[in-house]
């Protein structure tokens, strides 16, 4: 892509300067918060959070600890776990779009061949998937304000999540996904959580309105759906309903959406998603303060900030404000038969499986 720290990174390369490109890429201009991320880079030993804190105040990193519980991340999972297992059948690619630190992508790993591919435009991002929160996916650094460098048909699934409503070329962007998914294998096009340009929401963006959004899609058939209704199904029983059709009212009044465009009638049916295939550890989810009082562990639901709070405060829907368990409760969650307490604590994702070293 085009940024001056890719063209830095090159001529690095070029001059046989790996680590001077690494640096570029990763854009710390500062030496010793360089220094700070390259030590902790080369640490095996290593997790995610300290990487991230490494990175800097600037880096997202608050939102990405936390993102494999926060609700947005629950409706968009549940989706993609209905819609993409679903089109690719065990034999065709899906590519997550704007995917950050590949959290979604990594739910894409069991239902994607050959593996995901994450498309994001900073670095940093990318390079994090692939160590720690995605390993084995694609990562592709590229804008999606611009043309995709992918051939048409190259994709069976293709998804963007909680970065739709950032895009400024957005007729642009949905065109190229279209673009991605044609083929004569029908596939389907997703884009979970992008804000509502008639409802105000934290991070607003560059949103549209509902119709505004459906207008984008001239060649593929496409759904809205107000995400209030599929975070309501998903907290209950896990289901999603695509069959549903939200009223005007209902989708004017959300203050996010999800689109799923595809002529495949298969899609939009009544889903019970599998869930992903135990990958990581199980761990008490990174929200929570941990109390260690002997054998048992008191916890306490804390927010990193206010403004996490004020936007994803919603996750108390499933996460109560207190809860105990034993550490044989925790140990016992890895297993085939987790005691009840903890099988009830990774119903409501207080346990939660997470990838190995994220904190």
């Amino acid at each position: 892509h085009l940024r001056p720290d890719a063209v830095a990174a090159r001529d690095h390369i070029d001059a046989g300067r790996p680590k001077e490109a690494l640096r570029a890429m990763v854009g710390l201009d500062d030496d010793a918060q360089a220094e700070r991320f390259e030590a902790a880079a080369a640490d095996p030993a290593s997790t995610f959070k300290a990487i991230v804190e490494a990175l800097g105040p600037g880096f997202e990193g608050g939102y990405f600890l936390y993102r494999f519980t926060d609700p947005t991340f629950l409706v968009a999972n549940a989706v993609v776990r209905a819609v993409a297992g679903t089109v690719l059948g065990g034999s065709r690619r899906a590519i997550d779009i704007c995917g950050g630190s590949g959290h979604l992508t990594r739910s894409l790993l069991d239902l994607s061949a050959p593996a995901p591919v994450l498309a994001d435009l900073f670095f940093p991002k990318v390079w994090l998937a692939r160590r720690f929160t995605a390993p084995g996916c694609e990562p592709v650094c590229c804008d999606g304000n611009s043309p995709m460098p992918f051939a048409r048909g190259a994709f069976g699934y293709a998804m963007c999540s909680d970065a739709f409503m950032f895009i400024w070329t957005k007729r642009l962007f949905v065109g190229e996904m279209m673009r991605l998914v044609d083929g004569p294998d029908e596939g389907a096009v997703v884009i979970t959580h992008t804000h509502n340009q008639l409802t105000w929401s934290p991070s607003h963006g560059q949103p549209l309105s509902p119709a505004g959004y459906a207008d984008l899609f001239e060649t593929l058939p496409v759904r809205t759906y107000a995400e209030a209704r599929l975070f309501a199904d998903v907290v209950r029983d896990g289901t999603v309903d695509l069959t549903r059709t939200d009223t005007d009212a209902a989708l004017a009044a959300d203050p996010a959406l999800t689109l799923i465009a595809s002529r495949r009638a298969d899609v939009y049916q009544r889903h019970q998603p599998k869930a992903a295939p135990v990958t990581g550890e199980f761990r008490v989810n990174p929200l929570y303060q941990v109390t260690p009082e002997g054998d048992r562990l008191a916890l306490t639901l804390t927010f990193p900030d206010g403004a996490y709070e004020d936007e994803y405060g919603a996750c108390r829907a499933y996460l109560p404000e207190q809860a105990a368990l034993t550490r044989a409760d925790l140990d016992s969650a890895s297993t085939a038969t987790p005691t009840a307490t903890a099988a009830d604590l990774m119903r409501r994702r207080v346990i939660v499986e997470l990838p190995a070293r994220y904190y």
